[in-house]
């Protein structure tokens, strides 16, 4: 069977995503195939993808909520067992056996991990598996925001508050243009689509209200807030 990897799991499922409304950015996580990202009400929908790590031509997905759009922020108060999610998690038995192309789903249809194969046994990519694929996001996609009390926990955590604030500051930091004469954490050049400006506006905003920066948080706060923008502000 052909092996799935990052570059050949974009084209497949790219028109798709596309289609339904999402937009397509670079992500910084070494691990993920790019986000796919939709506005729902002040909130972003992410999806997210995964590669199986034992069968290499199967790949699945996660839903995460949130109030900006970096993916699959697990920790302190985030409501995470809410806002990540795979979509068999919203289904019912009788609507994971109707979609799923996943044989071990077909056995035992109360497994809610769904995965899909990219490819067919000829190699080429595969209709069905996208199909079903496809099929899957159009029914769960409005039951993430749908759950009970999700909107209230996001808008209740801490932890989810004080990454909103520091991008909207990190935005407001891009539009006045001032930014620090001394870098640390700065790129040589774009990272992933995203321009160095950002990463000059998150390091400066971060010491600017003395947040303690590393190499890490700058990336992520200047690709969340460059996001954000474009998504939000940017129309």
């Amino acid at each position: 069977m052909k092996k799935l990897s990052k570059i050949t799991l974009l084209p497949y499922v790219r028109e798709a995503m596309l289609g339904l409304g999402y937009t397509e950015f670079q992500d910084c996580m070494i691990s993920n195939a790019n986000l796919f990202v939709k506005n729902e009400g002040d909130l972003f929908l992410t999806i997210g993808f995964t590669i199986h790590r034992f069968y290499g031509d199967a790949f699945t997905f996660s839903y995460y909520l949130s109030r900006t759009t970096n993916w699959a922020e697990c920790w302190g108060d985030i409501p995470h067992r809410l806002t990540y999610v795979r979509p068999g998690e919203l289904m019912s038995i009788h609507e994971r056996e109707y979609l799923t192309v996943d044989p071990n789903c077909k056995k035992n249809p109360q497994i809610t991990d769904m995965w899909w194969n990219a490819f067919n046994v000829d190699g080429n990519y595969d209709s069905t598996s996208l199909s079903s694929f496809v099929q899957t996001i159009r029914l769960t996609e409005k039951r993430v925001i749908q759950q009970p009390d999700v909107c209230e926990k996001i808008y209740a955590s801490k932890v989810l508050k004080q990454i909103y604030d520091d991008v909207i500051g990190t935005i407001q930091q891009m539009k006045s243009g001032v930014f620090l004469e001394k870098f640390e954490f700065l790129p040589k050049h774009e990272v992933k689509g995203t321009s160095v400006e950002w990463f000059k506006a998150a390091e400066t905003y971060l010491k600017y209200h003395s947040i303690k920066a590393n190499l890490h948080k700058v990336r992520f706060l200047a690709m969340d807030s460059a996001r954000v923008y474009y998504m939000r502000f940017n129309s």
